[in-house]
């Protein structure tokens, strides 16, 4: 890591980056001076959620900017912020002259609502409500000549928080009308939006349904075709003749998808179909055949779903195992081939020998556990704890709880996890003494599962204390990514503790984490009737060079991942006029060597990869926590996101889509797509390890 970014950066000093990255110098240059210190103090202010020295000024200044990127990133800037006050100041941008800066207006006005709930009134009158936005909204898009501009507004419009579906009505039919006149991504992305919020707009007029089937039968592109098949999916209307059509798509991702209509068919077709995707070229169209296998039947024949553990690709071979442990017609014959894989000796690369018998193993406890019981035993002695933790998984499927609380012993968290929230399950409070035994260990995912675990017990004179010691233990690495066992904690507290501990917990009224204090002063107030009002000390948010990154072109990172685990790389190239914070962040973080050495804890096949954390788990990663930069760009198969768990957490643990995720959509941010390389990470394993990752092209 270069020393200049280690330290905090003065205006002049982003001023003098901005300008070398943008090549341009200080006499002559072709825009104005300023205009680096005003992108400098906007992009500070979003990154600060206008709690920096300079507020909200800077984004509302730049909303009338006469520069049209400034007012492009201010708007996108206000509706990142989630105020509905200030999603009413962007309707007027609604109608800029620049049609990109009338498309960003759109997503921010929807993005201003996300943390509204669905028919509540505006708090109050300078608050944008979903009625006038879907007015507006609808309007804008009736004028609108900018095919951009459109798609962007019927997305907005089919993610406002809508009541029922009588006030969803207008929206639908505004959105359907563009999807029928133009087949363009967006415009369905709107109805796919809408449709999933089905439980309250109900379910899609009938004239959207048809030119849905129309889009995926027809010449639309490929990603509109796979939205559009989807959708129906999603809404339940993926009749026969869509679902024949689809599974012939030259489109893999459509092929795969189209298997969700496959109790739509008539069995003779539906059999066919299946075979058909078994013998698929994709392996994604292979990973869905086994869930089609099973669809529509409690029992299947399992016999394909046993050849599919010998696929060539290592996605299908797990998938198969994990099915194998639900109940088939051949049982006897399924209940074989996952005993062999269990017993079969381990060659190959030694990261990616142990899955399949690990997974194995727990399919097999699932379906015969006279068989798996001593093969249990003998994996909770495995010197990986990969395996050691899915040991305490198979342990739960047995019941084995003498085996579970050796295991929640274990030296590894993860494991220790693995083994509490287990005997939650089948043990409840008789375990109490191995909840408080873990509070006491490290590991914020064995902490949150210990003290979830308490929930309700009777030993209150044990419990109180053990909870009150460690939440004063998480709070003093003041980490921000210890937030969510400390609310657990305090959860804990309020239902076990009373009055008598308030002195202990006065100080977390305090404290740098600002739900933390909240929860803390809501907590005390109950308890001693008197109003408490939190005033939190936030953790600075360190000073990046965003203008700079903001103007750099062509960054990539490369990945490149240990021998162990099959050596190979990917590309990279980020986006950071789309998150510029995001990639600042990242940038340090890959130049401090901070993930070199870390592996990819979780993969789900036909969904994502992720990892990059120090602790192999969802709740360790990077002290402070990243702020949301969600834009319009979709979780397109190979963009890489950032892992979080709720509103600004991302921890700098990130993910690789391995299919489209449009469920992924304006709630994850997209920092880049991989530009070469795919078929390494789209073979990465759970436990696989990076060596290093370099960056190229960043100021």
């Amino acid at each position: 890591m270069t020393a200049s970014f280690h330290r905090c950066f003065t205006r002049a000093a982003v001023l003098a980056a901005s300008l070398a990255v943008a090549g341009v110098r200080a006499a002559g240059a072709q825009e104005p001076l300023g205009a680096y210190g005003a992108l400098q103090r906007l992009l500070v202010a979003e990154d600060t959620r206008g709690r920096g020295a300079d507020g909200l000024t800077p984004i509302i200044e730049g909303l009338a900017s006469p520069d049209s990127l400034i007012r492009r990133v201010a708007t996108r800037a206000a509706g990142r912020l989630q105020r509905p006050e200030l999603g009413r100041r962007l309707l007027a941008t609604l109608a800029d002259s620049v049609a990109n800066v009338r498309a960003e207006a759109a997503n921010a006005i929807a993005q201003s609502l996300r943390g509204v709930r669905r028919g509540a009134a505006p708090p109050d009158s300078t608050a944008l409500s979903t009625a006038a936005a879907e007015r507006a909204l609808i309007a804008a898009l009736a004028s609108e000549h900018d095919p951009d501009a459109a798609d962007a507004m019927a997305e907005a419009l089919g993610r406002l928080p809508y009541a029922d579906s009588s006030s969803a009505a207008p929206a639908a039919d505004a959105i359907t009308e563009r999807v029928a006149s133009e087949p363009r991504y967006g415009a369905v992305r709107g109805l796919y939006t809408l449709v999933l919020a089905r439980r309250f707009v109900g379910a899609p007029p009938a004239h959207a349904v048809v030119a849905l089937r129309n889009l995926s039968l027809r010449g639309a592109a490929a990603p509109v075709r796979r939205l559009a098949v989807l959708t129906l999916a999603v809404a339940g209307a993926l009749d026969s003749t869509t679902t024949l059509r689809a599974l012939r798509d030259p489109d893999e991702q459509v092929r795969r998808l189209a298997l969700q209509g496959i109790t739509a068919l008539e069995p003779a077709a539906r059999s066919r179909a299946v075979a058909a995707a078994f013998a698929d070229s994709s392996p994604i169209v292979r990973v869905d055949a086994i869930g089609a296998a099973r669809a529509g039947t409690r029992r299947p024949d399992c016999g394909t779903i046993t050849r599919a553990t010998r696929d060539p690709h290592p996605y299908v071979r797990l998938i198969a195992i994990d099915s194998l442990g639900a109940p088939c017609a051949d049982s006897v014959a399924a209940w074989g081939t996952l005993l062999g894989i269990v017993r079969r000796a381990r060659t190959g690369l030694p990261e990616h020998a142990w899955q399949e018998p690990a997974r194995a193993l727990v399919a097999l406890a699932r379906v015969d556990p006279g068989a798996a019981r001593p093969l249990v035993a003998r994996a909770a002695r495995a010197p990986r704890w990969q395996e050691r933790a899915y040991a305490a998984r198979a342990a739960s499927a047995l019941a084995d709880t003498a085996l579970l609380i050796r295991l929640a012993r274990d030296t590894s968290a993860n494991v220790r996890e693995a083994a509490v929230t287990a005997l939650a399950a089948r043990a409840g409070h008789a375990a109490d003494s191995v909840y408080l035994h873990v509070l006491a260990s490290p590991g914020h995912q064995a902490m949150l599962a210990a003290a979830t675990a308490l929930a309700g017990t009777a030993d209150t004179g044990l419990a109180v204390p053990a909870l009150l010691a460690a939440l004063d233990r998480l709070t003093a690495e003041r980490s921000e990514n210890a937030r969510d066992p400390r609310l657990m904690i305090l959860r804990r507290l309020g239902e076990l503790g009373s009055a008598a501990a308030a002195d202990r917990l006065r100080p977390y009224t305090a404290d740098y984490d600002t739900t933390v204090a909240a929860t803390a002063a809501a907590l005390l107030t109950r308890w001693t009737g008197t109003t408490v009002t939190p005033h939190a000390a936030p953790l600075p948010i360190r000073t990046e060079p965003l203008a700079a990154i903001f103007r750099a072109r062509d960054v990539r990172v490369q990945v490149t991942m240990a021998p162990a685990s099959g050596g190979g790389t990917f590309t990279v190239r980020l986006f950071p006029a789309e998150a510029p914070a995001t990639a600042a962040h990242l940038i340090r973080l890959v130049r401090a060597h901070y993930y070199d050495g870390l592996i990819l804890h979780r993969v789900e096949p036909n969904f994502v990869v992720q990892g990059g954390g120090p602790g192999s788990t969802e709740y360790i990663g990077d002290t402070v926590f990243m702020r949301d930069e969600l834009g319009r760009r979709t979780h397109a198969r190979g963009t890489v996101g950032i892992s979080s768990r709720g509103r600004d957490t991302g921890d700098a643990q990130w993910f690789i889509n391995l299919v489209d995720n449009p469920l992924l959509d304006h709630e994850y941010t997209v920092f880049g797509e991989i530009v070469a390389g795919r078929d390494v990470a789209e073979r990465i394993l759970e436990g696989d390890r990076i060596a290093r990752i370099t960056v190229s092209g960043a100021p």
